[in-house]
């Protein structure tokens, strides 16, 4: 059930509202499954009540878990040991960054060691490890490889369980707690240091174009390459390589995207960020908060989109759509932003270039886009 509206306070210190239970029960999947994004998965006390405490938020006001129904004959399995509960555990690294790590802040808070984080599985796998073994080299990057990492697949009674307050999300979940804020700024890539270009481009033109994003995206990677910049592709790149290119940054310009959750941890504060809204969604605001209240950092917004495309005969998914920027819009901001010095060949494409790259994204996608105009 979802709670009344309330504004999020990020100056909210959470560093008492830590949870411990013994023989606390983990149910990863209820049978009343409801439909949309919410997830039927909670945990219970050794008396048998529902923690409301282990509900995962997507924004300040909504939990995306609800309280599971469950067979109580069902197979329990144990879990022998001290557990941090780390919420609802994403197979996708934007969302796993977002909502998967809210609760980390408690490894800096509680005192004596744990063995492992303990996650309800947002995916139904038969080996629960492939959901996990992908965050082993963020763990090592955090200072934690120690850590056993555990996203049961079945009902699950853990000896000892450590449920700490979320401290970060997406709204105005995304400007976080201050113990999340310190704990990320202090503890991922401690022991990583800056090296890279002094101006970085955070490029998504390698991903799938199904994730939406601009078109004639390599003309913008042209352009600021012609200005100094290094063209980077974060997915080509282990972790560390990633936080040491965005801690030796002092430009960063990027389309708002799952990466700059990554960078607003990293960048040192002295960085001036340009973001450029790469579609008709006002995700974007998230990515601006989150450089604010971790490093300090206001962004430059960019918005320059004029045209979208999106599949034919559905319903528009905003995140999702292939879009056009105005580039002599782009090139003035980046001007007055002092990211580059001159905006003179920032021309838009020809009209056929745009049409040939559509029909190509057509291809790609196997579907038929739709074109919109931004109103």
């Amino acid at each position: 059930m979802s709670t009344s509206h309330k504004v999020y306070d990020f100056h909210r210190s959470i560093g008492h509202d830590i949870e411990f239970h013994h023989n606390a029960l983990l149910v990863p999947w209820g049978i009343n499954e409801p439909s949309g994004a919410k997830r039927a998965a909670g945990i219970f006390d050794a008396a048998g009540n529902y923690l409301t405490s282990a509900e995962c938020l997507r924004t300040e006001a909504d939990p995306i878990t609800i309280r599971p129904e469950f067979d109580a004959d069902a197979r329990v399995q144990d879990l022998n040991g001290r557990y941090l509960f780390g919420g609802l555990l994403y197979g996708h690294f934007g969302h796993f960054l977002c909502e998967s790590t809210g609760r980390l802040w408690a490894l800096d808070a509680i005192e004596g060691e744990i063995d492992g984080i303990v996650w309800f599985p947002k995916l139904l796998m038969g080996h629960a490890a492939k959901l996990t073994r992908p965050y082993k080299p963020f763990f090592n990057a955090l200072g934690h490889p120690e850590l056993e990492l555990v996203a049961p697949q079945v009902v699950t009674r853990i000896r000892e369980l450590i449920i700490p307050a979320q401290g970060f999300g997406i709204g105005e979940l995304s400007a976080g707690s201050p113990e999340f804020r310190q704990f990320m700024r202090r503890n991922l890539g401690g022991a990583v240091g800056p090296d890279g270009a002094d101006k970085l481009y955070v490029s998504r033109s390698g991903l799938p174009v199904k994730r939406g994003s601009l078109l004639m995206e390599q003309r913008i990677e042209e352009l600021l390459r012609l200005n100094g910049f290094e063209i980077f592709h974060p997915q080509d790149h282990p972790i560390e390589v990633q936080i040491a290119r965005y801690k030796a940054a002092h430009l960063l310009v990027g389309l708002d995207g799952s990466a700059l959750h990554l960078a607003a941890m990293a960048v040192p504060a002295e960085c001036r960020v340009a973001i450029i809204n790469r579609g008709p969604s006002q995700n974007i605001d998230d990515y601006l908060r989150q450089f604010q209240h971790f490093a300090g950092i206001s962004a430059t917004r960019i918005d320059a989109i004029t045209d979208y495309w999106f599949t034919a005969g559905r319903r528009v998914v905003k995140r999702e759509t292939q879009a056009l920027a105005d580039f002599p819009t782009l090139g003035a901001a980046l001007v007055s932003g002092g990211f580059i010095s001159s905006a003179t060949d920032w021309l838009n494409p020809e009209p056929g270039v745009v049409a040939a790259e559509v029909t190509a994204r057509e291809l790609r996608c196997g579907v038929s886009l739709q074109h919109y105009r931004v109103a």
